[in-house]
């Protein structure tokens, strides 16, 4: 196995620090227990990408991962998915006000922020239950709420023989329905006891994606989906050659690289592809799209979305400044540019962050590096020459961590 395919599969520096997706060596399928030709599998692939979706065990010799698409969801991870395709960051210095939700959990910052934002709610006795699995009744609600689609309290009649006008979910599935969301398990049926699994809520989400117009926050999620699975591709087939062997010919994957990118934007795949270096585990193409620091979206249309990120970091990958370009063509995202800037530290904007801000920041790297550390808090310590200093609490690696106040630079081990 040559160093760049090593460098692909692993969960290592520039290739997952960039990204929080970890790379299939294998071009048909990034999942162990879904091929490519099952029917779920594109809308599996794309919530993959877009990180609304995590991989359970990976394999550590093909790269991919299990996703379980009919295990059933639970709050908390339902949380999660409606949070991530809202947009989140991975990160809130909040304390949930649930007390089964503690700062050591690992939904904590997911479910805060549901509750925040008005998706999820207690119960009687002010606990949120997050290991109990989720009915296609509570995700109706949970989806109405999250993605603030049209709803009216007094439209009650869904079409569908088990869900009464007089139930109190019936506004919140005319809701689906009347946006496009869901058509039922049958035509009179909505099943609205049975419960969710992590496919059926992921294409939920994914039909407000195809069918609603797209805030700032969810064009970011589009850009990093449709942007990791352009890498994914990329990076598949540049791993296919060997040090000192022919280089696997672009022709060979031409149709499979033009699902997720533009033909104006493939001549410089092309030259990419030519200059990539295979015998390291250097990579063109990297950005996360997951910044809390400077993250802007420029442009937002219903056929264009432009977004630039910034990455402030030492050690294995540089500060950076990334941008990309998403054009739909033909119903579908695709990557047509793409601009990397690496900054010294005396170039970075600046950014003067709250105390909040560093934490939110810092906490997010962590998070979407794939590292599968669990990351409970940042402390704040203190102040000193500029920086802030915080006590990384983890499961593993906890330590002192500083942060440039003005430009977001981290000092110190991570």
């Amino acid at each position: 196995m040559n160093l760049l395919k090593k460098s692909l599969i692993g969960v290592i520096g520039a290739g997952v620090l960039s990204t929080g997706v970890a790379f299939s060596a294998d071009a048909e399928s990034v999942f162990t227990d879904v091929s490519e030709s099952n029917d779920q599998y594109d809308v599996l692939e794309r919530s993959y990408f877009k990180t609304i979706l995590s991989g359970y065990s990976r394999d550590d010799l093909t790269g991919k991962v299990e996703v379980r698409p009919y295990a059933k969801v639970t709050r908390a991870q339902a949380a999660k998915m409606l949070t991530v395709s809202l947009g989140f960051k991975n990160a809130t210095q909040e304390l949930s006000p649930f007390p089964d939700v503690t700062e050591y959990y690992w939904g904590h910052d997911y479910i805060t922020e549901a509750a925040a934002l008005g998706i999820v709610n207690g119960y009687s006795n002010g606990k949120f239950i997050p290991g109990q699995v989720l009915n296609r009744a509570q995700a109706a609600k949970m989806i109405v709420d999250a993605f603030d689609l049209p709803f009216n309290k007094n439209e009650d009649d869904t079409g569908f023989t088990d869900v009464p006008e007089d139930d109190w979910s019936a506004p919140y599935v005319k809701s689906l329905v009347d946006a496009g969301i869901t058509v039922g398990t049958s035509s009179t049926t909505f099943s609205p006891d049975q419960e969710v699994s992590r496919y059926q809520l992921a294409a939920f989400i994914d039909r407000v994606y195809e069918s609603q117009e797209l805030t700032d926050d969810m064009a970011v999620v589009q850009v990093r989906g449709t942007f990791n699975k352009m890498k994914d591709t990329y990076y598949d087939n540049v791993a296919k050659s060997e040090p000192r062997q022919p280089v696997y010919p672009y022709e060979n994957f031409r149709d499979e690289m033009l699902e997720s990118i533009t033909t104006a934007y493939e001549p410089t795949v092309i030259e990419n592809y030519k200059q990539q270096c295979r015998a390291c585990d250097g990579l063109i193409y990297t950005g996360s799209f997951l910044s809390n620091v400077d993250l802007d979206v420029i442009q937002n249309t219903e056929d264009t979305i432009q977004v630039r990120d910034l990455y402030t970091q030492v050690g294995l990958v540089p500060s950076q400044q990334t941008y990309v370009e998403i054009k739909k063509v033909d119903g579908k995202w695709k990557v047509n540019d793409y601009k990397i800037e690496y900054l010294n530290s005396d170039e970075l904007p600046v950014q003067n962050l709250t105390i909040e801000e560093a934490a939110n920041y810092l906490e997010s790297i962590d998070r979407s590096t794939g590292w599968g550390v669990q990351v409970y808090r940042y402390e704040y310590l203190g102040e000193e020459d500029g920086s802030y200093i915080y006590y990384r609490h983890a499961e593993r690696y906890s330590g002192e961590i500083r942060i440039d106040k003005v430009t977001g630079l981290t000092i110190g081990d991570y």
